[in-house]
C-alpha cells in the first residue's frame, strides 16, 4: 500500500505504531504490514480511512492523502493490473473516458459519473456510497491520483480543481479536470508503440507474478495444513474436555488429564500443584515423565505462596502464564527439588483459574532441548481452564461425599438419639399410666382388712379396683399393638362400606349424645388399595375421638373425594369433621406423638394418647398422609389421603 511506503521513505521509515490495534482481522495476520503493502490486497473504506488519518497525524500534514496518491503513481504502486491497462489508454482524455469502468473494477465506494467533456476540459463527479465509511482523505487521493494519472504514459500533470465536495456537505464531489496539450504529439507516436510497450511489461509483470503466486500457493498449502492441525487438536479437546468435565473421582481425574497432557499437548513431562488454602501454599497433587516412580521427596513437595520468587507461585500469584527456554541459563534457582530431580530442559508454567480464582499451575518441560514449542504452550492455554473446571468438581464432588457420610453419621446417631428419647418417654409414661391405677388399688387394698365387714367399702373397691385393672390391661394391650409389627394385608376393597361400619360401630355413643353422623361419598372412587384392618383402626379411632369432643347434639362429617393435582399421581381424600372444642394451635404439631392426649378417659380407648400415633404409622405403612386443621371452639378435621391404585 502507498501509504506505508510513502511513510517508509519519506518520514520515519517505521509505521509500526500506524497498523497497531488498526482492525482484528488484520491484527491477527502473521505480518499485518506486509499483507497491506501488497497492492493486490483488497482493504475496506474503514480501515483505508482509519490509516489516511492516521498517517495525517504522524505527518502533521492536512494534504497527506493528495502526496500519497502523486508517490503512488510516480512510484508505479498502482499494482501491476492497473498500471498496465492506465498505459493501454495513452492519453489523459481515454482515460478520463474509461474512469467509471475503471473504478468499477477496484472500488465500490463511489459512482463516477462523467459530466461533460470538451476539448481538454472535462467535469467529473463523483458519488459516494453513504454505507461505505469513505472519509475526506480519500477523496483527496482521489484528486491526486486523477491529477497525476497522465505521468504513466511521459505526459505531464492535469490541471484540477473541486467545486464542491460530499465531505463538506454537497451531494457529491465535482472536478474540473484541464487536460494537457503540450504531449498531443507524443501521444500521436505512444498509439504505435503502446501495444507492444504493455505486452513487454504484462509479460514482466506475469513472471514476477508468477514467483508470488508460488509462494502464496506454498503459504496457502502451509496455511491449510496447519488449520488441519488446529482442527484435529479442537477437537480433540472437544471430546478430551467432554471426558474429563464427566469424571469426578479426583484420583483418576489426574491420572486422565497427565495421559491428555501427553497425548494430545505432546508434553513429556509435567507435574500438577494445587493451592492449599489451609497452610498457605501449593503443594504436590500429581506428576509425570520421572525415571521410574516420582519420587518421594518431590510428591511432598509444598511451596509457600509467600515466597514470590519461584515461578509456580508468581504464576498462581499472577494468573499469567510463564515461560522458560532455556531452564540451565534462567535465574531459577537449580538446588530447588523439582529442578534437581526433574531436570527439566525448559519451563512453561500454565495458571488453573476458574470462576477468576487461580487454584493451581500446571508446570511442563520439553525433554528433546528444542524447548515447549509454541504450538504447545498455546494447547496448556486452552486445556488449563477445562482441567482447572474438572478439578474443582472432584474437589467438589469429594466433599459432597464426605459431607453425605458425616450426615449419615449423624442421621444415624440422632435416630439412635430418638429411640432412646422415645424409649424413655414411653417408660416414663407407661410408669405413670401404671403406677396411678396400682396406687389406688393398693390403697383400697390397705385398708381393706380394717373395713372388710363394710359391704358398701367392698362394692366400691371392686368397682373401682376392676375399672383400674382394666385401664392398666387396655394401656399393655395398645402398647404391644404399638410395638408389633403388624403384617399388612393389601388388596383393593370397599372404601365406603368399612367407613360405614364404623359408623355403625360407634352409633351406641353417638346416639347416646344425640350426634348426627353426615356421610357425603363421592360415587367416583371405586375401589381403594388398602389393609382393610389397619384403615378400620384409624377410621374407628377418628370417629371415637369426634364423638368424644362433640358436644350434645353436634354434627360429625364424614367426607371422601378424588383429588386430582398437575404433576401429582392421583389420591383419595377422607375427611372426618366435628364440631367440638378443637385443639389449640400451640398443640397440632403434637397430637401424633405418642402418649400425647388432651382426654383423661374415653369410653373406648381411655386417653392413653396412642390412638393417633398408630393411626399415623398406619397411614404411612399405606404410603399415605393423615392431617389435622383445628380451631379453638370452631371443631377439628383430619384429612387422610391414599394413593389411588385403580383396580
Amino acid at each position: 500500500m502507498a501509504i506505508l511506503n510513502y511513510i517508509k521513505e519519506c518520514h520515519t521509515g517505521d509505521y509500526t505504531d500506524l497498523i497497531r490495534d488498526l482492525d482484528p482481522e488484520i491484527d491477527n495476520l502473521s505480518d499485518p504490514g506486509n499483507f497491506l503493502r501488497d497492492p493486490n490486497n483488497w482493504i475496506s473504506c474503514a480501515v483505508l480511512s482509519e490509516l489516511y488519518e492516521r498517517a495525517r497525524k504522524v505527518l502533521r500534514d492536512e494534504m497527506a492523502a493528495y502526496k500519497i496518491a502523486k508517490y503512488a503513481v510516480e512510484k508505479t504502486s498502482l499494482g501491476y493490473a492497473q498500471r498496465i491497462i492506465f498505459k493501454a489508454l495513452w492519453s489523459s482524455k481515454k482515460a478520463v473516458k474509461n474512469l467509471q469502468k475503471l473504478n468499477d473494477k477496484w472500488n465500490r465506494n463511489k459512482k463516477i459519473e462523467l459530466v461533460e467533456i470538451k476539448g481538454n476540459k472535462a467535469i467529473i463527479r463523483l458519488h459516494w456510497d453513504p454505507q461505505m465509511k469513505s472519509s475526506r482523505d480519500i477523496c483527496l487521493y482521489n484528486q491526486g491520483a486523477y491529477t497525476y494519472i497522465p505521468i504513466i504514459w511521459g505526459g505531464r500533470p492535469n490541471i484540477l480543481e473541486e467545486k464542491c465536495c460530499y465531505f463538506k456537505g454537497a451531494p457529491y464531489c465535482e472536478y474540473h479536470v484541464i487536460l494537457p496539450v503540450k504531449n498531443r504529439i507524443y501521444e500521436f507516436f505512444s498509439r504505435f508503440f503502446t501495444s507492444k510497450s504493455v505486452l513487454m511489461e504484462t509479460i514482466s509483470e506475469m513472471e514476477r507474478d508468477k514467483t508470488i503466486i508460488e509462494e502464496k500457493y506454498e503459504e496457502v498449502n502451509r496455511l491449510n495444513i496447519e488449520l488441519s492441525q488446529k482442527i484435529k487438536q479442537l477437537i480433540a479437546i472437544q471430546e478430551t474436555g467432554k471426558a474429563i468435565l464427566s469424571i469426578l473421582d479426583l484420583k483418576e481425574l489426574l491420572t486422565v488429564i497427565m495421559n491428555i497432557l501427553c497425548n494430545v499437548c505432546q508434553i513429556d513431562r509435567a507435574i500438577i500443584m494445587l493451592v492449599n488454602e489451609e497452610q498457605e501454599c501449593l503443594e504436590y497433587i500429581q506428576g509425570t515423565g520421572f525415571e521410574g516412580a516420582v519420587p518421594e521427596v518431590v510428591r511432598n513437595y509444598k511451596v509457600s505462596l509467600s515466597r514470590v520468587s519461584n515461578i509456580l507461585v508468581r504464576v498462581t500469584n499472577t494468573g499469567r502464564p510463564e515461560y522458560v527456554p532455556e531452564v540451565k541459563f534462567s535465574s531459577l534457582r537449580q538446588e530447588n527439588i523439582i529442578l534437581t530431580y526433574g531436570k527439566p530442559v525448559s519451563v512453561y508454567v500454565v495458571p488453573l483459574i476458574t470462576r477468576s480464582k487461580v487454584i493451581g499451575v500446571i508446570a511442563s518441560d520439553a525433554v528433546d532441548g528444542v524447548g515447549v514449542p509454541k504450538q504447545t504452550r498455546e494447547m496448556l492455554d486452552i486445556f488449563a481452564p477445562q482441567i482447572a473446571i474438572a478439578i474443582e468438581n472432584a474437589k467438589l464432588y469429594s466433599r459432597l461425599q464426605e459431607q453425605m457420610m458425616e450426615l449419615k453419621q449423624s442421621h444415624t446417631l440422632l435416630g439412635r438419639a430418638e429411640k432412646f428419647s422415645f424409649l424413655g418417654n414411653l417408660a416414663a409414661r407407661l410408669a405413670h399410666e401404671i403406677k396411678n391405677p396400682m396406687t389406688a388399688i393398693g390403697t383400697f387394698i390397705q385398708m381393706l382388712p380394717s373395713k372388710y365387714d363394710d359391704e358398701e367399702f367392698r362394692k366400691g373397691f371392686y368397682e373401682i379396683a376392676m375399672e383400674e385393672t382394666s385401664r392398666v390391661n387396655n394401656l399393655i394391650t395398645e402398647l404391644l399393638d404399638l410395638v408389633k409389627t403388624k403384617e399388612s394385608h393389601f388388596e383393593h376393597g370397599d372404601l365406603h362400606g368399612l367407613i360405614d361400619k364404623m359408623v355403625l360401630l360407634i352409633s351406641p355413643q353417638s346416639k347416646s349424645k344425640r350426634i348426627i353422623v353426615f356421610r357425603q361419598f363421592d360415587p367416583d372412587i371405586g375401589r381403594v388399595w388398602m389393609d382393610a384392618e389397619k384403615m378400620k383402626e384409624v377410621v374407628l379411632n377418628l370417629l371415637s375421638n369426634a364423638v368424644e369432643f362433640t358436644p350434645e347434639g353436634g354434627r360429625i362429617e364424614c367426607l371422601t373425594r378424588n383429588c386430582i393435582e398437575r404433576g401429582r399421581p392421583p389420591t383419595v381424600c377422607i375427611e372426618i369433621k366435628d364440631n367440638g372444642q378443637g385443639i389449640p394451635q400451640s398443640m397440632i404439631d403434637e397430637v401424633f406423638d405418642p402418649y400425647f392426649t388432651t382426654k383423661h378417659k374415653s369410653d373406648l380407648h381411655n386417653g392413653t394418647g396412642l390412638g393417633l400415633f398408630i393411626a399415623h404409622k398406619n397411614m404411612q405403612d399405606h404410603g399415605g398422609t393423615i392431617e389435622v386443621k383445628s380451631k379453638v371452639n370452631a371443631g377439628t378435621t383430619f384429612i387422610l389421603t391414599l394413593p389411588n391404585i385403580s383396580s
